[in-house]
């Protein structure tokens, strides 16, 4: 017989209103299957299985589609090898899937899952994967083993693929971007095709190439972009400054890091006739270059933001725009949007009015040259340039007076300790070191807060349909585990919750001991600032009303987007935006909200790039060190374990919870000041923020892994 008619047979036995499902053999003698024919009837199984026409069913069974509910979704895999599926149907709960269940499905793959609770399991809601209807990875990263095969760098993909056409030069040991050929199926083994081969394993180069690839970061611009701007370079777009505010007279700076390399904001400060402060917040005019519909805007909006890794950028705009053309670099003419904010002496806002302009920016300066010029009289004395110091005291001075009312306000700061990995010519990690702020960054900060403030109250008083910054308030259930954290920790926080309150708790834990953990264990109870339409759900943390990015565009599409839509404004009243539009502009509706999904997604990616990146290079650090012993933080705990991570490395490792009871101690959180028992089942357990000290066993480069002991707890 042929695989046809066998299907056929299958198919009308499995429809009968009788039928109750049975294994391979059952089914075959129930319909007289000759023996000679088995593998041709099996053959016959496995093409309706894989047509999704009958299914798998508990204990090898098979069964019509009907019985059994099916449920489909996207399937997430953890670390741990076991998975729990995100059903289309947002109504249904999510289902633990484990390992064993998981059948060739891989993580993000869309499947479809049976509702089938093996015995035993303990899981009220528990899943098994019976086919897998679309897959998410059709390229990944892998490691060349010892017999030329190909294995994921992620362990959430348990399988080795046969490489395709494998180079003749490929050594083990290296990592390769790999296009999947032939997903995983039931009896033939995975397949794939090298695109590119990465480099040697564990190297620094191979290694960040390989977190790019991994998480899909942009490459090199598309020809058609590097055409587009080659073509607008030439076309002189300086040239048209009708419809623009000349300030190329008024005295302007850009303040930046040393590193800088692109300058997208600069300041101005006047006395009026008043007496009152005029502040100018000047914006580089990116969408007078990059406009709806060309190619730089569709690449713009497909990287939505700049990855910024040690030593190296990932930038949002080719450099032609981003390191001149839209740059505010100093000496030169140069196109931007202008806030000007009108303060009396004592900071209230009196004004603000909205420009496309022209300026010319005095001078290009440094957070560290504005530190030294504004704390050291000295210096300042010999300062060749007096009109700019002037101002630049001018801008110290209201700069503090509008921070301090901000933060009496109940904008809430976390001090959190930021360190920068330092890059030698060889392109290795050399050192780290501390990110500073001080009163010169205070000074740059103030003020592009204020004008995004003032460009969000526009937006949202004439319902220009751009993006909005949203940080919304963290929910009942964070703030309670909080409240809770807190008050066992020393620091009172009881109802009602205010900003003000919570304020008081980190500058209470200030340079102490604990201040590290105070402050993650508030960061924690966050939610994530997202981009939406609404803005009337404003900023928690800074507590604005209202508030969107305007102040960098370069590197930033919600900033792009917000200035093309003001464009689309000022073409209709010249050079000023009007206080309110004669005729408010249409709401953005779901293209916009999608949009924001989108920015909020790369962003996310970003952060993630960027950690992934500084985590390695820690690791690189942490590796030359000469010590193997080390003070460690507490900064997570499961009962599997508890995550620590090395002081003055902020590399994270867990302690197994084997480990932990080896040691007297148990893997349960308690709170700081607990009374602390030395075995059994009360033995003492972990807080947040805890300091032990811990021994490095192992660290792999390649697997971007650090293994540790516990050796005491303090």
């Amino acid at each position: 017989m042929t695989i046809e008619t066998f299907k056929k047979m299958i198919l009308d036995y499995t429809a009968h209103s009788d039928y109750q499902p049975c294994r391979t053999k059952e089914m075959a003698r129930y319909l007289g299957v000759a023996k000679s024919d088995l593998e041709i009837f099996r053959a016959a199984l496995r093409s309706l299985k894989q047509e999704r026409l009958v299914v798998r069913l508990r204990g090898s069974r098979w069964g019509g589609r009907e019985q059994e509910k099916i449920i489909s979704g996207i399937i997430k895999i953890t670390r741990s090898g076991n998975g729990f599926l995100i059903p289309d149907d947002p109504s249904i709960d999510d289902l633990y899937i484990g390992e064993d269940y998981l059948g060739t499905a891989l993580d993000g793959d869309k499947v479809e899952v049976s509702i089938d609770a093996p015995k035993g399991q303990g899981f009220r809601h528990f899943g098994r994967v019976v086919a897998v209807i679309e897959r998410a990875m059709p390229r990944f990263v892998a490691i060349i083993e010892k017999d030329m095969t190909a294995r994921p760098e992620d362990p959430k993909n348990p399988f080795t693929y046969v490489i395709e056409d494998a180079p003749a030069n490929l050594k083990p040991e290296t990592k390769v971007i790999l296009d999947t050929t032939r997903f995983p199926g039931e009896s033939e083994q995975p397949a794939g095709k090298i695109v590119e081969i990465l480099g040697p394993a564990g190297e620094p180069d191979t290694e960040t190439a390989a977190i790019l690839a991994s998480y899909k970061a942009p490459g090199p611009f598309p020809q058609e972009v590097k055409d587009e701007v080659r073509h607008l370079a030439a076309s002189n777009p300086m040239k048209e400054r009708k419809g623009r505010l000349d300030l190329t007279k008024l005295i302007t700076v850009t303040i930046d890091p040393d590193t800088a390399r692109d300058f997208d904001d600069a300041l101005s400060i006047e006395v009026n006739e008043r007496g009152n402060f005029v502040v100018g917040v000047h914006i580089a005019d990116v969408s007078h270059f990059v406009s709806v519909g060309t190619e730089l805007n569709e690449e713009a909006r497909d990287r939505s933001t700049s990855i910024y890794l040690p030593g190296r950028v990932i930038p949002m705009l080719p450099e032609e725009l981003s390191n001149d053309l839209c740059s505010l670099r100093p000496d030169e003419d140069r196109f931007s949007k202008t806030v000007f904010i009108e303060y009396s002496p004592e900071g209230k806002r009196l004004a603000y009015h909205i420009h496309r302009s022209t300026i010319h920016s005095r001078r290009r300066m440094t957070y560290n040259e504005v530190k030294v010029l504004l704390s050291d009289e000295s210096k300042a004395e010999d300062f060749e340039d007096q009109e700019l110091l002037l101002r630049l005291r001018h801008l110290n001075t209201l700069a503090q007076i509008l921070r301090k009312q901000r933060m009496d306000n109940g904008s809430l700061e976390l001090n959190m300790q930021e360190y920068y990995i330092i890059i030698d010519e060889e392109g290795n990690a050399s050192g780290m070191a501390l990110s500073e702020h001080d009163f010169s960054h205070e000074l740059v900060e103030e003020f592009m807060l204020a004008a995004n403030c003032c460009v969000a109250e526009w937006a949202h008083e004439n319902g220009l349909p751009v993006l909005h910054r949203v940080h919304d308030a963290p929910d009942e259930e964070s703030t309670m585990e909080l409240a809770d954290f807190l008050n066992a920790s020393g620091y009172v926080f009881k109802p009602p919750f205010k900003r003000e309150r919570l304020q008081q708790v980190i500058d209470k834990a200030h340079n102490k001991p604990e201040e590290h953990s105070i402050n993650l264990a508030i960061l924690k109870s966050f939610k994530q600032a997202v981009y939406a339409p609404n803005s009337d759900l404003g900023h928690f943390a800074l507590n604005f009303p209202h508030y969107l990015h305007f102040t960098s565009p370069i590197r930033r599409y919600p900033d792009l987007q917000l200035h093309q839509m003001l464009d689309s404004v000022f073409s209709e009243s010249g050079d000023k935006l009007p206080k309110k539009l004669k005729k408010a502009s249409k709401p953005g509706g779901k293209k916009l909200e999608n949009l924001g999904l989108h920015c909020s997604g790369l962003e996310r990616r970003a952060m993630k790039i960027e950690e992934a990146v500084k985590d390695f290079r820690r690791l690189e650090l942490l590796q030359k060190s000469d010590e193997r012993e080390f003070m460690a933080v507490v900064t997570g705990i499961r009962k599997f374990g508890v995550f620590v991570e090395i002081e003055n490395y902020f590399v994270e490792g867990m302690l197994p919870r084997w480990m932990i009871e080896k040691k007297g101690y148990s893997t349960r959180e308690v709170t700081p000041n607990a009374k602390k028992s030395k075995h059994g089942k009360n033995a003492p357990g972990f807080h947040l923020g805890q300091e032990v000290r811990v021994r490095i066993t192992q660290i792999n480069l390649s697997a971007r892994t650090c293994e540790m002991e516990l050796v005491e707890v303090p």
